[in-house]
């Protein structure tokens, strides 16, 4: 582990996203400094998130905060709730199509491999696995344009990793995923897009709890 990795360059990494196990450095002095990064975020109102066996750990707003009433009066002797320090992404319909067939994939891949395997796609399969989602674009480009924004929007949230550039690039599924659609998440969101796009409901399966 290299010596001149702090605690805080962890926790900076946390604000700007997932930190993985291949991450080595940082993945070391989150286990090494843990209680001390713990405690950090919990000062803020956060929480790390952390799954070892998936090999992952990322930020969040902690639950009782989350589950607070905004408009709850607080007196002089009552702490006032504290500012939302991570912004709220609103998924827009492609990206919340994609993010569902991922977490598909991603559930079919686990049921029938070992752990610690990784499920890996290329830019073509994920192409292909939403081009029939945008049914008004007839120009191929376009498509091919939207998609690949889809993709690198969903590299920058730490959804997808590059692992290779050759033939096009290709992708690993993080299996952080599960921890931001876990099954109950899924099946409400999988019912909202099934009322408007009738299709996806011969392409998902029900996750077994």
């Amino acid at each position: 582990m290299n010596a001149a990795i702090s605690h805080r360059h962890v926790i900076v990494r946390l604000l700007q996203g997932p930190v993985y196990q291949e991450d080595l450095d940082l993945w070391g002095k989150l286990g090494a400094e843990w209680e001390r990064i713990r405690d950090h975020f919990m000062q803020m109102g956060l929480e790390v998130a952390r799954d070892d066996a998936a090999g992952y750990a990322f930020v969040r707003h902690r639950e009782d905060i989350e589950d607070d009433d905004p408009d709850d009066g607080w007196g002089d002797s009552v702490e006032a709730p504290l500012p939302r320090l991570l912004r709220r992404t609103r998924l827009t319909y492609h990206q919340t199509i994609l993010l569902v067939l991922l977490r598909e994939e991603l559930m079919r891949f686990e049921q029938n491999q070992e752990e610690g395997s990784h499920l890996y796609r290329t830019a073509q399969e994920l192409r292909d696995l939403m081009s029939a989602y945008y049914p008004e674009l007839h120009d191929e480009k376009k498509v091919h344009r939207q998609i690949s924004g889809l993709i690198s929007k969903f590299e920058d949230w730490g959804l997808l990793r590059r692992v290779r550039d050759k033939d096009g690039g290709l992708y690993r599924v993080e299996r952080i995923i599960k921890a931001k659609l876990p099954p109950e998440k899924l099946a409400e969101v999988r019912e909202k897009l099934k009322q408007r796009t009738p299709e996806l409901d011969g392409g998902m399966e029900e996750e077994d709890a």
